[in-house]
C-alpha cells in the first residue's frame, strides 16, 4: 500500500497547530467555566460621582418622600457592570423551584452586580451554620410578627441622616419583610416585623451589658450588634461584650444575634474593639459583617496612588461644615451595610430552605445529593473492633447546633463549672429626652434617693442634656462635696458599676463611689482622661461581692480632679447591677 508523501517540517507544523488548537479550546472551555461558576469577582469602587450617579443624601430623601409604598428602592449606576451570566444552580434536591432569594451572584442578584461576589464574600468576617438565624426566617415564613433589636452606637443612630428610612436597619427591615413575608405568605399584608432601634450615641459594651433591656423589648427574636467601633482594644470591653451576647441568648425568644462592624478611621490606631469581638463572636458562633473588610482596602490603595486623593472619604463618610467626619459614615455607607446584610441573609435562607427540602426527601424514602449534618460521623476505620470509636463523639443525637458554651471564654477550662445566667439591673439617663420625658417604653428612670442621701437645692445633680444636641442626657453635678445616691438589685454575680461620660475636653473631674456603710472600700472614677478626641461613657465597678438584694449606692463629687483646667463637673449615664 503506498502512503502520501509527507515532508518533516509539514508534519512538525501540523502538530504544533493541534496542540495550539486543543490549547485555545481548553483554555476557553476553562474560563467560561470559572466566570460562570464565580460569578461578579471584581469591583470598582471608581469615582465617588461616577458611582452613584450623585445620588446624595438629599436626593435620596427626597426619592423617599414621594414613593407612595413601605419599600425603599435606592438605584446605583456602578461604575463597571459585572458580568451577568447566570451561574449554574447548585444540585437539584427537590422537585420544588428554588426561591427567588436563592440567586447568590447570578443575573437576578442585583446586590452582586454591584458589588461583586470578592466584596461580598470580604464581608462574610464569620459566617457559622446560622441555626438561630434560620429559625428565626422559618417563624416569619409561617406567617408570625418577629421583633428586630439594634444595639449599636451613634452611626446606628442615624447621625447625620436625614430621614431614619436612610438608616441601614430601615433598609434591612423593610428586606426582611419584603423577601420572607410578602413572598411566602398569603396574608403577607398584616405580617408585622417591628424594627426597634435601641442605639444610643457614645455608649460601649461595657454598658450595654446590663442597659441594653432599657432600650428593646424582652421578646425580640433577631438582635444585630454594632458596637466595634465604640469599643476601645481592650479586653474588658470584650468581656463586656461576651456578657452582652450572653444575656441576649437567655431572652425568652432565644434571639439570632447578627454582628455589624463598621468602619472609622479617626482613632489613634484603624483596629478597635471589633477586632476582639471578633474572636467572640466566633467563640458563640455568630455571624459578622464587616463593612471594614470591604471599604478599607480600597481607601488604603486609592491614597497610596494619590496622597491628597480624599474623594473616598467623602463619599463614604459624613461631610459637614467642619469636614469629613470619620467617625460616622454617610447614606452611602448606610446602604451598604444593608446591602451587605440582605446578600448574606438570602444565602442564609436558602440554605435553610435546601435543608429542609433534603429532609423531606428523606422522610418520603426518597436519596438526597446534600449530605452532611450538625455531628460528625466516623470513617469506617475510625471503629475498633466494630464497636468502639476512636472518635468519640458524646454529643451524639443531641441539640447542640444552639447550644451556650458554660464557660466564658476569658475563663480556665475544667470540667465542671457552668455559668448562670443574671438578672440585669439598669437605671440610665440614655432612655431620656430633652424634655425629661421617656423615650423608651421599656425604661426606667434614674432617679436619686431624696436627701438627706442627695443633696438638695440648686447645686444638687440634676439631668441636664447638651443645648446643642438635647439627645443626650446626664445626671449632672458640678460642685465638690455634692452627694447622690441610689437603690440598686444585685442578683448572682454581686457586681455594682456607675457608668459615667469621660472626655479629654469637657472639663469634668472625679467622684468617690461606695455601697452602702462601705465608704472605706470606695472607688475613685475619674472623668477626664487623655483622649481629646474621644468622649463615651465608661463603666467602673465599685464592688463586685455585694450579697444578692436591695444596696444603696452613693457617689460624691471631689475636691481633687486630674483635668488640667481644675473642671470637677461629674455626669452619670447609668448605675447598674448583676
Amino acid at each position: 500500500m503506498s502512503r502520501l508523501p509527507t515532508s518533516r517540517p509539514a508534519l512538525y507544523f501540523s502538530i504544533v497547530g493541534v496542540v495550539l488548537l486543543s490549547s485555545i479550546l481548553y483554555l476557553t472551555f476553562f474560563v467560561f467555566i470559572y466566570s460562570d461558576a464565580e460569578g461578579n469577582s471584581t469591583f470598582s469602587f471608581g469615582s465617588p460621582l461616577n458611582f452613584c450617579s450623585s445620588n446624595d443624601n438629599q436626593q435620596a430623601v427626597a426619592k423617599l418622600s414621594s414613593t407612595t409604598t413601605t419599600t425603599v428602592t435606592i438605584t446605583a449606576r456602578p461604575t463597571v457592570r459585572p458580568t451577568e451570566a447566570a451561574t449554574p444552580k447548585l444540585v437539584e434536591i427537590a422537585e420544588n423551584p428554588e426561591p427567588a432569594y436563592c440567586n447568590y451572584c447570578t443575573s437576578t442578584d442585583e446586590v452582586c452586580k454591584r458589588y461583586g461576589s470578592f466584596n461580598l464574600a470580604r464581608s462574610r468576617a464569620y459566617e457559622g451554620p446560622n441555626t438561630r438565624l434560620k429559625r428565626v426566617i422559618r417563624k416569619l415564613q409561617s406567617g408570625k410578627k418577629i421583633k428586630i433589636g439594634i444595639i449599636g452606637g451613634s452611626v446606628s443612630k442615624g447621625h447625620g441622616l436625614r430621614d431614619h428610612r436612610l438608616n441601614w436597619s430601615y433598609l434591612y427591615a423593610e428586606y426582611i419583610r419584603e423577601t420572607f413575608a410578602k413572598s411566602t405568605s398569603a396574608d403577607a399584608a398584616n405580617i408585622e416585623v417591628e424594627l426597634i432601634n435601641g442605639s444610643v450615641g457614645a455608649t460601649i459594651s461595657q454598658y450595654m451589658e446590663t442597659c441594653f433591656r432599657e432600650h428593646m423589648p424582652e421578646d425580640v427574636d433577631l438582635v444585630i450588634i454594632e458596637l466595634a467601633i465604640n469599643d476601645q482594644r481592650l479586653e474588658y470591653l470584650a468581656k463586656g461584650y461576651e456578657n452582652l451576647i450572653r444575656a441576649i441568648f437567655a431572652l425568652p425568644n432565644h434571639p439570632a444575634i447578627i454582628n455589624v462592624q463598621v468602619l472609622a478611621l479617626m482613632f489613634p490606631t484603624i483596629t478597635m474593639g471589633g477586632d476582639l469581638h471578633t474572636a467572640v463572636a466566633q467563640y458563640y458562633d455568630t455571624p459578622i459583617i464587616s463593612l471594614r473588610n470591604v471599604i478599607l482596602p480600597h481607601i488604603l490603595r486609592s491614597t497610596q496612588l494619590n496622597s491628597s486623593d480624599n474623594s473616598l472619604e467623602e463619599y463614604w463618610f459624613n461631610v459637614d461644615a467642619n469636614g469629613v467626619d470619620l467617625r460616622h459614615i454617610s447614606f452611602h455607607g448606610h446602604r451598604m451595610i444593608g446591602d451587605l446584610l440582605k446578600s448574606f441573609t438570602s444565602r442564609v435562607a436558602c440554605e435553610g430552605w435546601r435543608e429542609e427540602q433534603s429532609q423531606q426527601i428523606g422522610s418520603n424514602g426518597k436519596t438526597s445529593d446534600v449530605v452532611g449534618g450538625r455531628d460528625w460521623a466516623p470513617y469506617d476505620d475510625d471503629r475498633l473492633e466494630g464497636l468502639t470509636l476512636s472518635l468519640p463523639n458524646p454529643n451524639e443525637g443531641e441539640a447542640v447546633s444552639e447550644y451556650i458554651p458554660r464557660l466564658s471564654l476569658f475563663q480556665k477550662f475544667d470540667h465542671s463549672t457552668v455559668l448562670q445566667p443574671a438578672i440585669p439591673f439598669c437605671r440610665t439617663t440614655t432612655t431620656l429626652t430633652g424634655t425629661g420625658q421617656l423615650s423608651s417604653p421599656y425604661a426606667h428612670q434614674l432617679e436619686p434617693l431624696a436627701p438627706p442621701l442627695s443633696t438638695e437645692g440648686p447645686d444638687a445633680f440634676a439631668m441636664w442634656n447638651h443645648p446643642q444636641n438635647p439627645g443626650k442626657v446626664w445626671l449632672t453635678g458640678r460642685k465638690p462635696g455634692v452627694k447622690v445616691a441610689f437603690k440598686v438589685q444585685t442578683s448572682a454575680l454581686g457586681r455594682i458599676r456607675v457608668t459615667y461620660l469621660r472626655s479629654g475636653s469637657y472639663g469634668l473631674g472625679s467622684a468617690w463611689c461606695w455601697v452602702d456603710d462601705n465608704r472605706n472600700k470606695g472607688k475613685r472614677l475619674d472623668a477626664y482622661w487623655e483622649y481629646k478626641d474621644i468622649h463615651v461613657a465608661n463603666s467602673h465597678v465599685i464592688t463586685e461581692d455585694a450579697t444578692p438584694g436591695d444596696h444603696i449606692l452613693h457617689c460624691e463629687i471631689m475636691k481633687e480632679t486630674k483635668d488640667p483646667g481644675g473642671g470637677t463637673e461629674f455626669r452619670i449615664v447609668a448605675v447598674d447591677a448583676l
